[in-house]
């Protein structure tokens, strides 16, 4: 499974207003511990909508990964 990383210049939406409520969520936290248990989750994620070949989903929890890996950048935390 591989996941991109987003530099810290990309931007997760175009504008504040498409934010759902999951990324406002992960935006919010501060914590190496959540955003290390939002990642676990996201990855389990991963592979199980993989195994269904649910592309949708699949792109969902992609998208999530890199939100999680922004966020993580901008507050200076490596994630595993």
């Amino acid at each position: 499974m591989t996941f991109l990383i987003p530099n810290e210049n990309s931007q997760p939406n175009p504008s504040p207003h498409d934010t759902n409520p999951i990324e406002s969520q992960i935006m919010a936290m501060t914590t190496k511990e959540d955003l290390q248990q939002e990642l676990d989750s996201v990855r389990a994620n991963y592979q199980k909508w993989q195994a269904k070949d649910d592309q949708t989903a699949i792109t969902t929890q992609t998208r999530l990964a890199q939100i999680i890996h922004l966020r993580a950048n901008q507050i200076g935390i490596q994630l595993t």
